[in-house]
């Protein structure tokens, strides 16, 4: 998606440039005319002229003020770029901002080896409590006690005769008062009530949202499962008593009883059997085998033989099992092995080939990177035994390398905008005092993001790269008049004062037409706003705070990093080199 935006932006800046340097100077040779001015008391010349020539001469007037003070001005813009600069802890953080897609998905789990019929009738309930409580719900889709083999249900949710998936789909978000996070919370404390629900999760996106869930993770990693279990359980329990976390789930599920059949390899090989012919048989007369299908009018049925329940609901009926071998000698399982009771995890996770377990825990009313330190400290707090890891990760950690990617973008950035007016201006200081202005485009992305409550995501961080191409042709405005006038002969200090005056319209029309651009986008509230609105802000917040300073700083550094008449040494310098060339 970003490498889309960026291939949109770049093609779109190389058209409108090609539409610059062509099109436009052909049209206004045919379009624009000279006109007499309109007379009248609101016309241009007696409003918007006059209070644009009246901001001009104070203008000319600060800049002339401040290059009395180049130290004290230059130190105090300095001071304010590091004063926003400790805001920065105070601004939440997050991978991408969740949206409002008129969604609220639920999964509930009652006691395990409840029966299909009970979980049903608890679907039943909880259905019946979203139709009293919930106007905003336009459509309810319930799947309740599902086998494990759970069809296709079980490829979008968990699955289980004990397990209920409930997505409801709700109306626009301009048609209510509530959002989906509202009315998730308050399905909590409804699903709360319920005495036969042991845990459930609400998610608002049905795992279809863009960039994953916004959770932080625990990742446990160790092969022996009764160590594992007892460390997420203790991360678990801490987490739950953090305020701002929700859903707190741990990934391996509770133990389940199962039979497992033990056997004799000395007593097999007796008997001529091999544990492939025992597991065989064991499966066909259990679960069944598949003889053949029976067609019907287009339809096809599986045939499956197998044991009546009444010879097969027992470990004693297990045990009676006949096994044949190649002799044709019938063994009774029970000769050959021992059925016993057993607790197994019903699911094994791996990742980078180990056994792992996750507590995941979504924010509630906190950004994700408050909620991933404080889950931090109770992990530092945990003994953990040796031969297991635990590391923090989940979206949080997608966060931090989208971060770091997004800092080695904004220095290769950096890099270029630098080699490009280097090789236009054909020296190595204006590209540095016209880069002075980026670093307070930075400071007013950090102020609106604190002003405004909006949390720093990937999104936001997008918009402050932007930044770095659009606040330097304010500069490059600035430093190239500077430059004419100095080259027409003017002194230093008046060439900075009048070039200031006169850049002034076309610096303030620059940063309004682009900072108005922004402005639908960043008061966007349509459904999907929340992730695109924070590149809104931070672009109209750093390109306001940067026009400004970059009024007074460029002008400051400017006359402390050049000085008079250097640029007519530098001119003589080059004539007398082509003369000599000549």
């Amino acid at each position: 998606m970003f490498k889309q935006l960026g291939w949109i932006v770049t093609i779109t800046t190389v058209t409108s440039t090609l539409a610059a340097i062509s099109l436009t100077p052909m049209l206004s040779s045919r379009l624009l005319k000279l006109t007499k001015p309109k007379k009248g008391r609101f016309s241009y010349d007696k409003t918007i002229k006059v209070f644009l020539e009246k901001t001009e001469s104070f203008y000319e007037r600060l800049i002339r003020f401040i290059l009395k003070r180049k130290i004290w001005s230059l130190g105090i813009s300095i001071a304010v770029f590091v004063g926003t600069m400790f805001m920065v802890p105070g601004i939440g953080t997050e991978f991408i901002p969740e949206s409002d897609q008129s969604r609220v998905v639920a999964t509930i789990e009652l006691q395990t080896g409840l029966r299909v019929e009970e979980t049903k009738k608890v679907a039943r309930e909880i259905e019946a409590v979203i139709t009293d409580k919930y106007p905003e719900v336009e459509m309810v889709s319930t799947s309740a006690g599902s086998d494990d083999d759970g069809g296709v249900s079980a490829i979008w949710g968990t699955s289980g005769s004990n397990i209920i998936n409930i997505s409801m789909k709700l109306i626009s978000v301009d048609d209510r008062d509530r959002s989906c996070w509202e009315i998730g919370d308050d399905f909590r404390d409804e699903l709360k009530k319920i005495p036969e629900i042991e845990d459930f999760k609400i998610t608002y996106s049905g795992g279809m949202q863009m960039g994953g869930d916004n959770t932080v993770s625990v990742e446990i990693y160790g092969y022996d499962f009764d160590a594992t279990n007892a460390v997420a359980a203790e991360i678990a329990e801490g987490v739950r008593g953090i305020e701002s976390a929700r859903d707190v789930q741990i990934s391996r599920d509770e133990m389940k009883p199962e039979l497992e059949l033990v056997l004799d390899r000395d007593k097999m090989a007796m008997y001529g059997l091999n544990t492939a012919t025992v597991s065989m048989t064991l499966r066909n007369r259990v679960t069944g085998l598949t003889a053949t299908k029976f067609r019907e009018d287009g339809d096809e049925y599986d045939i499956v033989i197998r044991f009546n329940e009444e010879y097969r609901n027992s470990i004693s009926d297990i045990e009676n099992i006949v096994v044949i071998n190649q002799q044709g000698v019938k063994v009774r399982l029970g000769d050959i092995g021992e059925v016993v009771e057993t607790w197994m995890p019903p699911n094994i996770d791996h990742k980078r080939r180990e056994r792992i377990v996750t507590v995941t825990a979504a924010p509630y009313n906190a950004s994700l990177g408050d909620l991933a330190k404080e889950i931090q400290t109770i992990v530092d707090k945990v003994e953990v035994p040796n031969g297991i890891l635990v590391d923090v990760g989940g979206a949080f950690e997608d966060q931090q390398e989208s971060f770091m990617d997004l800092g080695l973008l904004m220095a290769l950035s950096l890099i270029l905008v630098y080699i490009v007016m280097a090789s236009q201006f054909e020296s190595f200081k204006m590209p540095l005092i016209i880069m002075f202005s980026i670093p307070f485009s930075f400071s007013g992305v950090v102020l609106v993001l604190w002003l405004t409550g909006t949390n720093l995501s990937i999104i936001a961080a997008l918009g402050a790269v932007l930044l770095i191409g659009i606040v330097v042709k304010n500069a490059i405005v600035l430093v190239d008049y500077i430059n004419l006038m100095r080259d027409r002969g003017v002194e230093l200090y008046e060439a900075i004062a009048l070039s200031g005056k006169s850049r002034l319209r076309p610096v303030l029309m620059t940063a309004l037409t682009t900072g108005l651009g922004m402005l639908p986008l960043a008061l966007s509230s349509g459904e999907g706003s929340e992730i695109w609105s924070p590149m809104g802000i931070s672009v109209i917040g750093g390109l306001i705070f940067s026009t400004f300073l970059t009024l007074i700083v460029i002008h400051v550094v400017y006359a402390i990093l050049e000085r008079p008449g250097a640029r007519k040494r530098k001119k003589l310098a080059h004539r007398k080199q082509y003369s000599s060339m000549d």
